[in-house]
């Protein structure tokens, strides 16, 4: 009896043993990839998923395109909202998620509006791959969790093997150090071409660029890059030592650089290192060079007026500043480069680290400036109608801040056409005034003109004696010469001897078909005069004559309560140096209008209506700085300038806790960036310049103006895969930019 007891007794725990190993059993056995838990359900390890923990979960990464989920807990009925979360304690979604798009949340569980982009698996480009728990990403897209966008590849690879895959953020830091701070700043990813080749993929090998020859009617004269370099210490006693070299950048993206230049090179010798670079990129003969004969450095001295210790900055530089000693000093035009041309650089690191030009002060206070004068390069002349029948000369009135200069000489018959040609100043024909239909012009919407000089010479007689002597007054007619520090000789060597020098000692030269130039011009009806609030008159004779052109574009100024400036009073001496001739403008809040306004321009803080705003900047628009109110703050030959940047830099630390008080002010926050040196001093205080952006019109010319800088000189069709250009009839050249009658 006992032991049938006992039996029974053992049957009985068999029994619970086996229930209970029965009652624990999971499919699969989790796999070996989970825990088996209660209700037989498997907790799976970490990535991986399923019911049994078999399957593999891929990367989640920011979803290119946000999609709702359908109906994840079953109930079939109409999908849950937002702000509806449903299977909290998942595998993939531990914390829950919703059946609709996403409602994105901060850590505190605060909704986020305007926000999207959900955490996705394979980024919602791809399909996960559940036995290897990789994702096989759509076409286009790579990455571990298909996060990318990819880069065009070819059979000769990434970027046609002809440049680089960079994403938006790196390509934005390298176009003027813009910060790209979006959701997809790692995502959205391009090709950065090598230089000499466009396209998506860097596939396209570009050809050369000329000027269309059919553009040089009616008076017009190209514009090509001008640029004045210049290279200057704080210390008049200072000597340099060593080389440098030239930074040049063509229309296809292209930059080459020099070999080492001496700090003492004479125009001969740049010209020699510039025009030496590979391929022709700068025609050999047509490279024009002036440099400055009132430099420091002996070999170009001449005591004309001495300061700072036996020299002087150039008279006809924009910019005097006794603390800025100018070393040399080079101007430089290149009328055989046809295109867009980025300011050039200077390279002073040509040994790694250890730069090769240096000065013998114990502290160096060398520097080197870049500026355009008034001449930049371009592709399309916006300003290209000729007003046919009116030719001007230029005459000076008023002095001092109030001085301006008039157009003279014209008949009632040209005034009338004048009148017409003129047109509207503001982009609103509505408010045209006379039977001419046109606007005064104000200082809110000035008209922008182009005059080209008219007075041209077919040959004019000096002395070719070693020494340059001028030749004899008769020879010379005043009215063809002018300044070579913005209008250079044809003469290549530059030997502005044989035409004399001015007041200031800068010398004259012989410059056929010079570029056209601008000016901001309005009608002052009391003294029934045209008028122009910025002096070139200084480089002619009064007897100098000029076509003048039109553009059906306007400008307009962006705010009147907010000026631009690049110093400050509160700038130490080496500050107020350095920030000569940059790229960085300051715009500031000159009124007491808007409480609170800090005097920033861009459309994304300031919009127009806003804070006064009669319009607004972004990147890539073009403008002009001018000071209506102040003659003397006002440049000779005026810029348009394309920004390349605009933004509001944060406050640092270091602002707190290093710089001085007017480096975190609110002005100095504000940073507009151009795309070439600025050639005036605008001193917060002493000068009111203004913002004004160009309005280009697409109504005559679909580009905005006459596009006659051109890729095969708009006279033939590049054939990208050579790079060569294949020229239409009757045109040739590599470039396709000269009329030729036998060419077939």
């Amino acid at each position: 009896m006992k032991n049938s007891a006992l039996a029974i007794i053992a049957h009985l725990v068999v029994a619970l043993l086996f229930t209970s190993y029965v009652s624990a059993e999971c499919p699969n056995a989790c796999s070996a990839h989970g825990k088996c838990g209660a209700y037989d359900a498997c907790t799976c390890y970490r990535n991986w998923v399923s019911n049994d923990c078999s399957e593999r979960l891929c990367q989640f990464h920011l979803a290119h395109v946000d999609t709702p989920k359908g109906d994840l807990d079953a109930s079939s009925g109409k999908l849950s909202g937002p702000s509806t979360t449903v299977l909290k304690n998942s595998q993939i979604w531990p914390y829950g998620t919703t059946e609709q798009f996403p409602e994105v949340v901060d850590s505190l569980g605060y909704i986020l509006t305007n926000t999207a982009h959900e955490y996705r698996e394979c980024s919602n480009k791809g399909i996960c791959d559940r036995s290897t728990g990789t994702c096989n990403c759509f076409e286009g897209y790579e990455g571990s969790g298909c996060q990318r966008a990819s880069c065009p590849t070819s059979s000769a690879g990434v970027c046609s093997g002809h440049g680089v895959c960079k994403s938006i953020k790196e390509l934005s830091y390298a176009d003027s150090g813009v910060e790209y701070r979006l959701w997809d700043k790692d995502v959205t990813m391009g090709c950065d071409c090598d230089g000499g080749y466009g396209g998506a993929d860097c596939s396209k090998k570009l050809c050369k660029s000329g000027f269309d020859p059919l553009y040089f009617d009616d008076g017009r004269t190209k514009r090509y890059q001008n640029l004045t370099v210049v290279i200057y210490t704080l210390t008049p006693t200072a000597t340099l030592y060593g080389n440098y070299s030239l930074v040049f950048y063509t229309a296809n993206g292209d930059s080459i650089q020099t070999d080492p230049i001496p700090i003492t090179s004479t125009c001969s010798d740049l010209t020699g290192y510039l025009e030496g670079l590979p391929n022709n990129v700068i025609p050999v003969g047509s490279l024009r060079c002036y440099r400055s004969q009132v430099s420091k450095n002996n070999h170009v001295y001449t005591a004309v007026g001495a300061v700072n210790g036996g020299f002087q900055s150039i008279a006809n530089t924009p910019i005097l500043d006794p603390n800025m000693i100018v070393y040399e000093s080079y101007t430089l035009a290149f009328p055989e480069n046809a295109g867009v041309l980025d300011q050039l650089d200077i390279n002073i690191y040509l040994d790694g680290n250890r730069a090769t030009l240096y000065s013998d002060e114990a502290v160096s206070t060398l520097g080197m400036k870049v500026y355009a004068n008034g001449f930049t390069s371009e592709e399309i002349d916006y300003v290209p109608t000729r007003c046919e029948g009116v030719i001007v000369t230029l005459s000076t009135g008023g002095a001092g801040s109030t001085a301006y200069v008039y157009l003279n000489s014209l008949t009632s018959a040209e005034t009338k056409l004048l009148k017409k040609c003129l047109g509207d100043s503001n982009g609103n024909s509505q408010d045209n005034v006379d039977v001419y239909n046109w606007d005064f012009g104000t200082q809110y919407n000035p008209h922008l003109i182009k005059l080209t000089d008219a007075t041209q010479y077919s040959y004019v007689a000096y002395d070719s004696s070693v020494d340059g002597t001028l030749a004899t007054a008769s020879s010379i007619d005043a009215r063809l010469i002018k300044s070579a520090v913005t209008q250079l000789c044809d003469d290549s060597a530059g030997n502005q001897a044989k035409f004399g020098v001015d007041a200031n000692g800068v010398g004259y030269c012989a410059n056929k078909d010079p570029p056209g130039f601008y000016a901001i011009l309005y009608f002052d009806n009391t003294a029934g005069l045209f008028k122009i609030k910025h002096n070139i008159a200084h480089d002619y004779d009064t007897t100098t004559e000029f076509f003048l052109y039109t553009t059906d574009g306007y400008l307009q100024m962006v705010n009147p309560g907010s000026t631009v400036y690049t110093t400050t009073p509160s700038y130490s001496v080496a500050e107020t140096v350095g920030a000569h001739y940059s790229t960085l403008v300051h715009p500031v809040n000159s009124s007491t209008a808007y409480t609170g306004y800090n005097g920033a321009i861009d459309c994304e803080t300031t919009s127009k209506g806003s804070n006064g705003a009669l319009d607004c900047v972004n990147k890539n628009d073009m403008l002009m700085i001018f000071d209506f109110g102040n003659f003397n703050c006002n440049p000779v030959y005026l810029n348009m300038y394309t920004v390349e940047s605009i933004y509001r830099a944060p406050k640092t630390l270091k602002d707190y806790e290093t710089d001085p008080a007017n480096k975190d002010s609110e002005g100095t926050r504000n940073k507009l960036i151009l795309n070439y040196g600025v050639n005036m001093h605008y001193h917060l205080g002493t000068c009111s310049p203004h913002v004004y952006k160009f309005h280009p019109s697409t109504a005559t010319y679909p580009d905005g103006g006459y596009k006659y800088a051109t890729e095969c000189s708009s006279r033939g069709t590049c054939d990208y895969g050579s790079g060569l250009c294949q020229c239409f009839h009757g045109y040739t050249n590599d470039n396709c930019d000269t009329q030729n009658a036998l060419a077939m």
